[in-house]
């Protein structure tokens, strides 16, 4: 079974979001305070404890959007037995496949979405428009009504979301006059809360200052391959990363495309990765078959997905490969406090004795891969040497001196 990750954009934030990676992953928490530095403020507190109007901002919402996704994305990359094929996101949630891919920095990329943040708050003082999200009418009849005469270059199409949504941006007289049509022609309309016409030509000025804070960026090669909102297939290089991200800005966001891409090539697992289930519920109505979805906004939603990839074994056997494995791992938090290091360690190896003397335990194998990977987190384990400790435990009942 193919695996792609989708990490959501705007519109998926809300007060909470990613406390639960927070209190349990060192690896999340350290991606939160990498990020805090780098803008100024503290996006834990802005998570977990400000108000919905600040998180909603968009200069705000999306560093923070972006931080929760790719704190989700190292957790779940740590736990993972396979390694996805593709990588996919929508609007914002591009840039955060692009960050996970390996193509930017976490550093860079913060940066960059902060600016972005501040290109569309930006136009949302100014008026530039507003979105309208249609449900129950096909996007060809959406667009033959957008080139009618009176609502030619004032209505576009910006978001081809699904069969059943499709998102139009313009001035907002136009959006008030057009809407009375799409409803007579049997449509449902949602007026979206925001103050630019995104993801589309209106955002022309804030594309063009994008592609120049892009120019100063460095790429590098990606590790994963990611597929372009713009033209729904993979990036055939970094250097696309400039024109397809300022393109982003004033084309229409393909995402109905991107994931017929992925069944075409029976990608049928596909986990939504960041704050929220908006990717994860949007694919589940589109009914598609033979497809696995899943999210991993929530402790209980990635503790299952880490239980569907738990290593397979028996009893004591079992139990001692995982004792074995935290023992002889390399201890790479060399910067640490070594009575802190002792304490956070001190309980997982405590519980993977207990469990190697005790032999078969109701649920002992996840409480073992999760006191595993406490240690693996507290010694600050790469990912790739984990994945290989994991591979070992589960093929052959060996543990790899790393």
């Amino acid at each position: 079974m193919h695996t792609a990750l989708l990490f959501p954009g705007q519109g998926s934030q809300y007060i909470g979001m990613g406390q639960e990676l927070f209190s349990s992953s060192i690896v999340a928490k350290r991606t939160f305070e990498e990020a805090s530095e780098i803008l100024g403020y503290s996006v834990s507190n802005l998570c977990f404890q400000g108000s919905l109007a600040e998180l909603t901002r968009t200069d705000y919402a999306q560093p923070c959007i972006l931080t929760v996704s790719i704190a989700a994305f190292r957790v779940l990359m740590e736990r993972m037995e396979r390694e996805p094929v593709y990588l996919a996101g929508h609007s914002l949630g591009e840039i955060t496949a692009l960050t996970a891919s390996g193509a930017l920095h976490f550093a860079d990329a913060i940066r960059l979405v902060r600016y972005r943040g501040m290109l569309m708050r930006d136009a949302q003082k100014n008026k530039a428009g507003s979105m309208m999200a249609i449900y129950g009418l096909a996007s060809q009849v959406i667009e033959k009504e957008c080139l009618e005469p009176e609502y030619r270059g004032l209505v576009v199409i910006s978001n081809l979301n699904s069969s059943r949504q499709t998102v139009v941006s313009g001035q907002v007289n136009a959006l008030t006059k057009i809407k009375e049509r799409f409803i007579d022609l049997g449509g449902h309309v949602t007026s979206l809360q925001v103050g630019g016409a995104f993801h589309s030509p209106f955002m022309k000025n804030a594309a063009m200052q994008l592609y120049d804070e892009l120019g100063r960026i460095p790429f590098h090669s990606m590790r994963y391959s990611v597929l372009s909102n713009v033209t729904a297939l993979p990036y055939p290089s970094v250097t696309c990363i400039p024109s397809f991200l300022s393109e982003q800005m004033v084309e229409r966001v393909r995402w109905q495309g991107c994931v017929q891409f992925l069944m075409e090539r029976q990608v049928n697992n596909l986990i939504e990765v960041g704050p929220g289930s908006v990717l994860s519920n949007m694919l589940r109505r589109e009914k598609l078959d033979a497809c696995m979805i899943q999210s991993i906004d929530t402790k209980e939603n990635l503790q299952k997905l880490i239980n569907e990839r738990t290593p397979k074994g028996t009893g004591a056997i079992s139990y001692a490969r995982y004792l074995k494995a935290a023992l002889c791992t390399k201890n790479y938090n060399i910067h640490g406090e070594t009575s802190d290091y002792l304490e956070e360690v001190a309980g997982p190896f405590r519980e993977l004795e207990q469990l190697a003397r005790a032999g078969d335990v109701a649920g002992g194998n996840a409480k073992a891969l999760e006191a595993l990977h406490h240690i693996l987190d507290c010694k600050m384990t790469p990912a790739l040497q984990r994945g290989d400790i994991l591979s070992h435990i589960a093929e052959e009942g060996v543990v790899r001196h790393v």
